[in-house]
């Protein structure tokens, strides 16, 4: 199934904040993934498709996991974790011990937070 034009734009925007976030020119980030500067424009844009390969070239030359790029719908605990992680990659985010920077009404939630920062920590 294709995108359609507003998925190319989100997931263009993805690939636009990545790259920013790196200190990345598109020329520097399309070097990196092995493709064409104006590839990677019309990617950014949403005016191409994103095609898993080409994504996952950006991804390595971001150095982030291709995941990242895949749309979160969240519907269970678990999947909030996954988003986590993911926004782990593409925001830098972290653990604070001491001060709550994540927090959530459900106990289950906030216990994956902790467990998240120690797993963290260890890294």
């Amino acid at each position: 199934m294709r995108p359609d034009k507003v998925e190319r734009k989100l997931l263009g925007s993805r690939i636009y904040n990545l790259r920013k976030r790196s200190g990345m020119t598109q020329r520097e980030l399309a070097e990196k993934a092995g493709m064409s500067e104006s590839a990677l424009r019309s990617y950014e844009l949403g005016d191409r498709n994103q095609k898993p390969v080409h994504l996952k070239m950006i991804a390595e030359a971001l150095q982030v996991r291709p995941e990242v790029f895949t749309d979160t719908a969240i519907r269970t605990d678990m999947e909030v974790i996954h988003l986590i992680f993911n926004l782990e990659d593409c925001y830098k985010i972290y653990s604070v011990e001491e001060h709550a920077m994540i927090s959530s009404y459900n106990s289950a939630i906030n216990q994956a937070f902790r467990d998240w920062g120690v797993a963290r920590a260890r890294m």
